[in-house]
C-alpha cells in the first residue's frame, strides 16, 4: 500500500492516492498514463481536508490521514466538485471524522445530499465565502461548469495556494508528483484539456479572470502532477488555448451532415442534402459516416460545425448507437441553438426520426422545422426534395446565426 503523503508548504499535505492500472475514465477517455486523486489536509488551528478520493481507494487514503491527523479533529471538509471521483469517499470520512463541516457550492450540497443519503453538517459556500480556520482562511472562488455546475475553487490565503478542483489538471500518473520532478506529461494536459475543459472555455476564462490578480503559490489540482514549480505558467498555457478554441470554434456556416447508413439509402439522402447544401454560396460541408469513427475525431467535428444534420435508418425500432455516441459528445452549454435536423430511411415504421428529434431537444439545439425520413430507396421526385431540403437548411442556418 502506498502511504506517501507529500508536503506543499508548511501548512498543507497531499494525502492523494495513485491509480496506476486505470485505463478509462468515464467511460470515453483513455487514461494511458493513469492519473491520481488528489487530496489535501491543512494543519491550520481548525484542521481541513480538500476533496475525497474515489470510494475504492479509502483504504489508502484513510492510512495518509491518519498520519497526518486524528480524523476527528477535523473541523472541514472542502468539496470542490461532487463526481465521485472528488466526493466518493465521503461517506466513509464523515463516519471517521464526526465533527467535520462539509464546505462546498449550493448544487454540490444538493447533489451530495442525493449521493450520501445521510444527514450531514455543511456550509452552502458562495463565491467569497470565507472559511474561518482560526490562523488561516480559505475563500471561496465560484467557478461553475468546470466542469460541473457545483465547481468551486479554494483559496488558502496565508499559504497562497489555490485549490483548482478539475481546472489545470491531467490524468498522467507518477509517483513523484511534483510538476518540476515527473518529466514532461504535455501529452496527458493537452487530452485532459481538450476531452474535458476545452468545451467549456468561456466559463474558464472567468475562472482564470478571478485568480489572475491572486498571489498564487502553488495550484493543488483534483488529477495529476501539483504545480509548485511556475504554477502561473500553467494557467497562461491553459488561457492561451481557451481563446484559441473560442476563436476558432464553431467556424461559422459550417455545416456537419453525419450519418449512418445500413443498406446505402440513408447514405445516398446524405449526398443528396450535401448537394443542396452546396448550393449556397460561402457554406462549408462536412460530410461523413461515423459507423467507425473515433471519439477524439467525431467531437472535433462536432465542435467545428455550427449546424448539424443527423442521419440514421430505423433498426429494431430505434436508431443507431453511433448517433447516441454523437449526442453523448455534444453539449447544452457549448451546442444550445446551433440549428439541426434529422434525416434518414426506413422501411416499416421508422422510429429513428423521433428518437433523433427528442435528442435535439433535450440537447437544446435549435431544431429545423421539418425532417427528412425516406422509406426505402428515394425516388427521383424525392430526390429533388432532399436537394432543396438541404438548400433550404443551408439558407435557415445562415439566418439563424
Amino acid at each position: 500500500m502506498d502511504t506517501n503523503v507529500l508536503r506543499i508548504s508548511n501548512t498543507v499535505q497531499w494525502i492523494g492516492v495513485l491509480d496506476k492500472a486505470i485505463r478509462t475514465f468515464d467511460i470515453i477517455m483513455e487514461t494511458q498514463y493513469g492519473t491520481t486523486y488528489n487530496s489535501y489536509f491543512i494543519n491550520a488551528d481548525k484542521k481541513a481536508v480538500v476533496e475525497v478520493v474515489k470510494e475504492q481507494f479509502f483504504q489508502v487514503f484513510e492510512a495518509k490521514l491518519r498520519q497526518v491527523c486524528n480524523p476527528k479533529e477535523l473541523a472541514y471538509i472542502f468539496i470542490n466538485h461532487t463526481e465521485p471521483d472528488h466526493s466518493g469517499g465521503l461517506k466513509k470520512l464523515l463516519e471517521i471524522a464526526p465533527f467535520a463541516t462539509v464546505v462546498a457550492s449550493n448544487s454540490a450540497i444538493m447533489n451530495l445530499k442525493e449521493q450520501l443519503n445521510i444527514p450531514f453538517p455543511y456550509i452552502i459556500a458562495q463565491d467569497g465565502y470565507i472559511t474561518d480556520l482560526g490562523n488561516k482562511k480559505i475563500a471561496t472562488i465560484s467557478a461553475p461548469n468546470l466542469h460541473w455546475p457545483d465547481s468551486i475553487y479554494s483559496y488558502l490565503q496565508e499559504d497562497k495556494i489555490l485549490f483548482s478542483c478539475d481546472s489545470f489538471g491531467a490524468h498522467f500518473c507518477h509517483e513523484s508528483m511534483y510538476n518540476d520532478q515527473v518529466g514532461n506529461y504535455d501529452a496527458a494536459f493537452l487530452y485532459y484539456f481538450d476531452v474535458i475543459l476545452k468545451p467549456f472555455s468561456k466559463f474558464f476564462l472567468k475562472a482564470i479572470d478571478k485568480i489572475s490578480s491572486l498571489p498564487i503559490d502553488a495550484i493543488c489540482t483534483g488529477h495529476g502532477p501539483l504545480l509548485t514549480s511556475n504554477p502561473m505558467e500553467i494557467v497562461k498555457k491553459t488561457k492561451k488555448m481557451c481563446e484559441e478554441y473560442l476563436n476558432n470554434y464553431p467556424k461559422k456556416n459550417r455545416i456537419l451532415i453525419a450519418y449512418v447508413s445500413a443498406y446505402g439509402f440513408t447514405k445516398k439522402i446524405a449526398e443528396k442534402l450535401k448537394e443542396g447544401v452546396e448550393k449556397i454560396p460561402n457554406v462549408t460541408v462536412d460530410i461523413c459516416d461515423i459507423e467507425k469513427m473515433d471519439f477524439e475525431t467525431l467531437g472535433e467535428k462536432i465542435a467545428l460545425a455550427d449546424a448539424y444534420l443527423l442521419g440514421t435508418p430505423t433498426i429494431n425500432q430505434n436508431m443507431l448507437p453511433q448517433l447516441y455516441y454523437a449526442f453523448a459528445l455534444m453539449t447544452p452549454l457549448r451546442e444550445k441553438g446551433k440549428l439541426a435536423a434529422a434525416f434518414g430511411a426506413y422501411g416499416w415504421s421508422g422510429e429513428a426520426k423521433q428518437c433523433l428529434i427528442t435528442n435535439i431537444d433535450n440537447l437544446k439545439l435549435n431544431r429545423y422545422c421539418d425532417s427528412m425520413f425516406i422509406k426505402f430507396a428515394p425516388s427521383q421526385a424525392e430526390v429533388d426534395n432532399i436537394i432543396k431540403f438541404g438548400e433550404n437548411f443551408a439558407k435557415a442556418a445562415i439566418i439563424s446565426k
